[in-house]
C-alpha cells in the first residue's frame, strides 16, 4: 500500500515532465537522504534544483537524464518552473 507521500511522487512521475526544464523522456528520481542534506555549510549560493527541493520540502525531484548528471556533476542546472 502506498503511502500518502508515495502517492505524491507517483503523480509527479505519471505528470511525464522534467520538474526543472520540463524534458520528457529519460525520467529519473533524485534523492537525497534528509532535508538537512540541503543546508551544507560554506556552500555560497544553493543551486535550483536545491532551492526547489527545500521550497517543497521533498527528498526526491523528478528530473531527465540530463539534469540528473548536472545535479551529480555539480554541474549549473535550468531554472525550475514553479
Amino acid at each position: 500500500m502506498a503511502t500518502v507521500w508515495g502517492n505524491e511522487l507517483i503523480h509527479r512521475l505519471l505528470a511525464g515532465r522534467c520538474e526543472l526544464c520540463e524534458e520528457r523522456v529519460g525520467l529519473q528520481v533524485h534523492h537525497i537522504r534528509k532535508l538537512a542534506d540541503l543546508d551544507k555549510p560554506g556552500r555560497p549560493e544553493r543551486p535550483s534544483w536545491i532551492r526547489l527541493m527545500a521550497m517543497r520540502k521533498r527528498k526526491t525531484l523528478v528530473v531527465c537524464q540530463t539534469c540528473h548528471q548536472d545535479i551529480r556533476a555539480g554541474r549549473a542546472t535550468t531554472s525550475p518552473r514553479t
